[in-house]
């Protein structure tokens, strides 16, 4: 005799009840600004947690508390490719490849294309909203739009080397990207996170 499984269309209501209540939230009691300064602002709020214990949580906005990330795409004998920024990153003492990507005024696609502009000199054809992230919820409040760009081929080598970070772009096929995913060449959550979001939307398939 076979035991009963779980389906598919059970496990909703199966999660439902093996899951917190949904009013199990941490609640804020008092605002605490512990550091300051233009990039960055780290609170260590009073809070009560939802067993009822009272407690210190620590969050962190950047900025104004919003970003955004340009995917650069290019279609080239039918083959995608994907602009990537190579740059050093102080925190993590390494050069990684990442999506353009900064902090923000607001979500829009200007404030995607002003990012662009000042990574990689790119100016693009057309701007499509692939969604937005939450580069970790833990701790961060920041909120950040995915904008994928479209651009053409006589376009892409701008030669430009961004003056501060001396970034630069490169271009590689979706399945180099990929290979680059799969041997650890790219680390970049918010990165990895705006690849999701492309592949997800269709619009490799769609050109």
């Amino acid at each position: 005799m076979s035991n009963p499984e779980t389906t598919t269309q059970d496990l909703p209501e199966a999660q439902q009840a093996a899951g917190p209540p949904e009013d199990a939230v941490i609640r804020r009691v008092r605002e605490h600004v512990d550091y300051e300064n233009r990039f960055v602002t780290v609170h260590f709020d009073d809070v009560v947690f939802p067993n009822g214990a009272q407690g210190r949580y620590t969050r962190i906005t950047t900025g104004a508390g919003l970003g955004v990330i340009a995917v650069p795409y290019a279609n080239f004998r039918g083959i995608p490719y994907l602009g990537l920024v190579r740059q050093y990153r102080y925190p993590v003492g390494e050069f990684t490849l990442e999506f353009p990507r900064g902090g923000s005024d607001d979500l829009s696609l200007e404030e995607a294309a002003r990012e662009l502009v000042e990574e990689t000199g790119l100016g693009f054809n057309s701007g499509r909203l692939l969604g937005t992230i939450r580069p970790d919820t833990g701790i961060l409040d920041t909120e950040v739009a995915v904008w994928c760009t479209t651009h053409t081929l006589d376009g892409l080598d701008s030669g430009h080397v961004e003056d501060e970070t001396g970034a630069t772009v490169r271009w590689y096929s979706h399945g180099e990207v990929m290979g680059l995913v799969t041997n650890g060449k790219i680390t970049c959550g918010m990165t990895l996170a705006a690849l999701a979001l492309i592949q997800n939307a269709g619009v490799i398939r769609e050109f």
